[in-house]
């Protein structure tokens, strides 16, 4: 349960211990517990979605409250990731002047522009979706891109010797990933047999984006597991609407 909790307080606002510090394996011994985070956000985010359906909004105004759930129930860990990853890369330096300028913590206009470019997308599915069943939908999202988040913790390198991911990859083992993914597909079958193709179709343009970074940066980061789940949020609400339409 300790370990669960470490997880959850991590990648969300969510807080019922009283922590300030940490033995340095509490971060990797965390990592199989993703994809039940991933639900507990997803489950939340449906929430917000059915209750907001009954107050008959405008479809915009709808999907912007959803949004800003999001925000407030994850803290906006993942766009920051996202935006400090648009800036480095983005910047044409060198590998090392890209980490040095997504370690930064002020924010470029390629963050500015690609996070504006991704809550758009975000907003545009969400509204071609039918609104009841986007619950579901939200739910397989979140689910699916926090169980990748375990496959690049374990089995990609780490571009830096320090940084807040390395926590979680430092005493990570490889089984679990295996862990991870069983419960993750577990779950978004439960959700549907079309959001578990989804999420199958998800993997193969995630793991070449994740490559592309390794090539690019000698590694994956904090910051870039953020970039990839956000990504990866945008990519599987697309998917979704491929397959259904």
């Amino acid at each position: 349960m300790r370990d669960f909790v470490t997880c959850l307080e991590f990648l969300t606002r969510i807080r019922f211990s009283k922590r300030t510090s940490w033995s340095e394996d509490d971060f990797s011994r965390s990592v199989p517990y993703f994809p039940i985070v991933g639900l507990v956000i997803g489950v939340l985010l449906a929430i917000v979605n059915q209750a907001i359906l009954g107050l008959h909004l405008e479809p915009l105004m709808r999907v912007t409250v959803l949004i800003l759930a999001e925000i407030m129930i994850t803290g906006a860990l993942m766009y920051d990731g996202f935006m400090d990853t648009a800036d480095g890369i983005f910047s044409a330096r060198d590998r090392d002047r890209m980490l040095e300028i997504m370690k930064d913590s002020n924010v470029g206009s390629n963050a500015v522009l690609a996070v504006i470019v991704l809550v758009l997308l975000k907003i545009s599915a969400y509204l071609q979706l039918p609104p009841e069943e986007l619950s579901l939908v939200l739910i397989a999202m979140s689910v699916t891109t926090r169980t990748f988040m375990v496959l690049y913790i374990v089995n990609f390198p780490y571009a830096r010797k320090e940084g807040i991911g390395s926590l979680f990859k430092k005493f990570a083992r490889p089984v679990y990933t295996y862990i991870a993914f069983a419960i993750g597909a577990a779950i978004v079958l439960a959700s549907g047999t079309t959001l578990l193709l989804t999420s199958a179709v998800c993997f193969f343009p995630l793991m070449g984006a994740a490559w592309y970074l390794v090539k690019l940066l000698g590694g994956l980061t904090g910051d870039t597991y953020g970039a990839l789940t956000e990504t990866g949020n945008v990519l599987f609400l697309l998917i979704f609407i491929l397959i259904t339409g």
